[in-house]
């Protein structure tokens, strides 16, 4: 079988709500981030990657450096301009799941859920393409895991990509919380 071509972004793709779109710089020539990634602002104003995976029961190290999902991926040219979707608290975003996690199945990523939010650089990150179909990706993205966020930092699950439901690393849509982004507002 040939391999499946996604119907979507890997990492955060804007559903509803107002865009907001800003245009930054990139910081170095090092930046790793991809279209759909979040990234934050450095001390010098210029967009850098943001990689360090929540996995405790605080998100403190993702609410204070959040600020803007990439809407391309990196150039490795420093000061190149970047478009970034500046986040507020009535977008909605479509992502992934965790690796080998199922949404809606009745106890994990429900409507109204907090999940956080977890870098992941697998190698091997199967994808759903919504009919059944599988591809693998070596793309490092953000994806919602399926712990609750502490103190309401993180993300709302407020639906599911349609046929999704039940898919590993299926896509859900969420709300980022206000508390997510603290230093936004």
């Amino acid at each position: 079988m040939a391999a499946v071509t996604p119907k979507f972004n890997f990492g955060f793709v804007l559903k509803s709500g107002n865009p907001n779109i800003r245009t930054y710089l990139e910081k170095s020539t090092t930046q790793t981030f991809n279209a759909g990634s979040l990234v934050k602002l450095a001390g010098d104003g210029l967009i850098s990657d943001m990689t360090t995976e929540d996995n405790t029961t605080s998100t403190v190290t993702v609410e204070s450096g959040c600020w803007g999902i990439a809407m391309k991926n990196h150039t490795s040219v420093a000061n190149s301009e970047i478009p970034v979707y500046v986040i507020t608290p009535e977008q909605e975003w479509e992502v992934h799941t965790e690796k080998g996690k199922k949404p809606n199945t009745g106890t994990l990523y429900d409507h109204g859920d907090a999940v956080k939010l977890m870098y992941t650089c697998s190698a091997s990150y199967t994808l759903s393409d919504g009919n059944g179909n599988t591809n693998k990706t070596t793309v490092g993205a953000w994806v919602a895991k399926n712990s609750a966020a502490t103190a309401t930092m993180g993300a709302i699950i407020v639906g599911h990509r349609r046929g999704e439901e039940g898919t590993l690393g299926g896509r859900v849509i969420v709300r980022f919380t206000p508390l997510m982004c603290g230093s936004v507002y």
